[in-house]
């Protein structure tokens, strides 16, 4: 069983340059090699040797595409948390002072008492007097304010008020209070929905990106097997053409012994040796062929940067899965497990959330505000605060607070394309559905026809083997040509590459169909944690 986790930080890659490059050029990181282990001066193999699962182990262990996409559901998770930050309370506290001094003052009918700032003796003209007048004020608060799911927002508050100077001879009068203030909304930014809207769409987007990641997870699965069975068929069409190859020897090697004998003419040695030439080429092809599968294969598998092209690859012959074909049991794992279906459904539940954040923005506003304030009065912050318990002193608000846009044509056109925008994933989705039952459908119709393909190329290359037997024969006895057997041997080459096609075709459908049916993570034991 293979287990991806989700939640854990991917290991660091090694970076290292490959070549010497100016500054400013992109620099590739190289990661550890595939079998190295923790120790990075391990020796690292030459060659990789694979079964089909083990293929797909070491393409979900190793693969970029996979560790780029695990990213997205951490990335949503913390979006998630970004938006409830929303009603998260914040603490204020605020300590200040203020002080007025004054040192003079114009007095223009009579004298200034320096003491009491207050005019005395009149006289005739005004004059610059000196005064000594000094007030403070010391103000402490703190508070709590924030807003709730159902839209209420709050202050809790807490302050002192210290009023003192030359005027009361700087002795302390405190005045302590304690506050509450609310404002609830009855319409517009009223309950869930208004207020929980982001949070929704944040956690829906990281049921997405789950499935999103399940979605690439299924891709490298079925790309996996599809290289792996394209790279084993190169390897099994390299045999056959060297084997075409070794018939065409063998037929020139014979054609010149029975020219040696007189039974046979010079032109039948051409013949085979034209043909022995035109093989070769098949043979160079099919080497080509089994050398850009194994690079396929390798970037699937390894991260191993460097030494890609240097890594040999060695498979095993993949199985062939038994399947028995179930339409409407494809159907209902399909809808089950399919990770675009289950984001278009994710998609059309995130339009729903939309429309009625929109909805609710329509309405007028009608928000209900009150707010209580006691205070208790003394010369020292203990006792003041003991005091706001016998309230002292009382102050009290209750209001309302009606906003009606006019016409509203904002809110009403958000509404309306949010119906709008549900409407179209509602239909976008009955596509997809369309889509999934002839996709299953096809998937299942292509396994059946790769399976009686196997029947049939099986049957073919049994005949033309028969065939080519007979016509050797034929050549021998001196009734057969050497261009009926070049034909009959490359009808038996044609056939052995159907049917080796014919049985990859079919491990790549049964892949396909899983794909399909969302179920390669269950059939390949893969989960994801």
């Amino acid at each position: 069983m293979t287990s991806i986790v989700l939640s854990s930080v991917p290991p660091p890659l090694k970076s290292r340059p490959l070549f010497a490059r100016p500054i400013g050029c992109v620099a590739l990181l190289a990661a550890t090699a595939l079998f190295a282990g923790e120790n990075e001066t391990a020796v690292r193999p030459s060659a990789l040797r694979l079964t089909a699962e083990g293929a797909i182990q070491a393409a979900l262990a190793k693969n970029f595409s996979i560790e780029v996409q695990r990213f997205e559901p951490r990335i949503a998770r913390e979006n998630v948390t970004s938006a409830l930050g929303r009603f998260d309370p914040v603490f204020d506290i605020s300590v200040k002072r203020d002080e007025t001094s004054q040192r003079s003052a114009f007095a223009s009918g009579g004298q200034i008492d320096p003491i009491t700032g207050l005019e005395s003796t009149p006289f005739s003209a005004g004059v610059l007097l000196p005064v000594r007048r000094v007030n403070r004020l010391d103000n402490f608060s703190a508070g709590l304010r924030g807003g709730t799911p159902l839209g209420i927002s709050y202050d809790l508050g807490l302050g002192t008020r210290n009023n003192l100077g030359i005027f009361n001879g700087f002795t302390d009068d405190l005045a302590t209070t304690a506050s509450l203030g609310l404002t609830v909304p009855l319409l517009r930014g009223a309950g869930t929905a208004a207020n929980l809207a982001q949070v929704r769409i944040a956690r829906n987007n990281v049921l997405v990106s789950e499935w999103a990641l399940k979605g690439r997870v299924i891709d490298i699965i079925t790309t996996t097997t599809f290289v792996y069975n394209e790279l084993h068929l190169a390897h099994e069409n390299l045999r056959v053409a060297v084997r075409s190859r070794e018939l065409a020897r063998q037929l020139f090697s014979d054609n010149e012994a029975r020219v040696k004998i007189g039974v046979m003419s010079p032109l039948d040695v051409t013949e085979a040796r034209a043909e022995v030439a035109a093989r070769e080429e098949g043979v160079i092809l099919a080497q080509r062929t089994v050398l850009d599968n194994e690079n396929l294969l390798k970037q699937l598998v390894t991260n191993d940067i460097e030494r890609l092209l240097d890594i040999r690859v060695e498979i095993a012959t993949p199985p062939s899965p038994a399947f028995r074909a179930d339409v409407p049991a494809g159907l209902r794992e399909a809808l089950a497990l399919r990770p675009d279906y289950r984001q278009s459904l994710l998609d059309l539940e995130r339009r729903h959330i939309s429309l009625a954040f929109t909805k609710n923005a329509v309405l007028p506003r009608f928000d209900l505000t009150g707010s209580l304030a006691l205070l208790g009065f003394e010369n020292d912050f203990g006792s003041s605060f003991n005091h706001i318990g016998s309230r002292d002193q009382t102050a009290w608000t209750v209001g309302a607070i009606i906003s009606i846009p006019i016409p509203n044509r904002d809110a009403r056109g958000a509404a309306n394309a949010a119906k709008l925008e549900c409407a179209k994933g509602l239909v976008a989705l009955q596509e997809l559905e369309q889509k999934i039952v002839v996709d299953v459908d096809n998937a299942s119709g292509q396994i059946v026809t790769s399976r009686q393909r196997i029947v049939s190329t099986t049957e073919s290359s049994r005949l033309a083997q028969e065939s080519l037997d007979a016509g050797q024969e034929r050549l021998k006895a001196g009734t057969g040509t050497t261009f009926e057997v070049l034909e009959l041997q490359k009808k038996l080459i044609e056939a052995e590459a159907a049917q080796l096609r014919a049985r990859a075709d079919y491990n790549k459908a049964v892949s396909e169909y899983q794909r399909q049916t969302g179920t390669a993570l269950r059939e390949h034991g893969v989960v994801l944690q």
